[in-house]
């Protein structure tokens, strides 16, 4: 399992929110990565074909996390919780 960016909300006047699953001008947002440093925040909001729908850097933002659980993590709980048959 491993955290990822449900929704990046830009604190500036106005308020700017971008999150997983929405439409931003016809495109849908798909990912939203930190591709900065510690020192240095930058995020890009990303579409299905992974281009760039929009780059925030050097911001004040919120961000919402939600934990997924790769493919092969879901199968093996299902199978260490469910008996086996015989």
């Amino acid at each position: 399992m491993y955290p990822v960016i449900q929704r990046l909300t830009v604190v500036s006047n106005p308020t700017r929110i971008f999150e997983v699953g929405t439409e931003i001008d016809g495109r849908e947002v798909i990912e939203i990565k930190q591709v900065g440093f510690d020192d240095f925040s930058e995020f890009h909001v990303l579409d299905e074909k992974g281009l760039l729908i929009a780059s925030v850097e050097n911001a004040p933002v919120i961000l919402d996390w939600k934990v997924i659980a790769e493919h092969d993590e879901e199968e093996q709980a299902c199978k260490e919780t469910l008996p086996s048959a015989i």
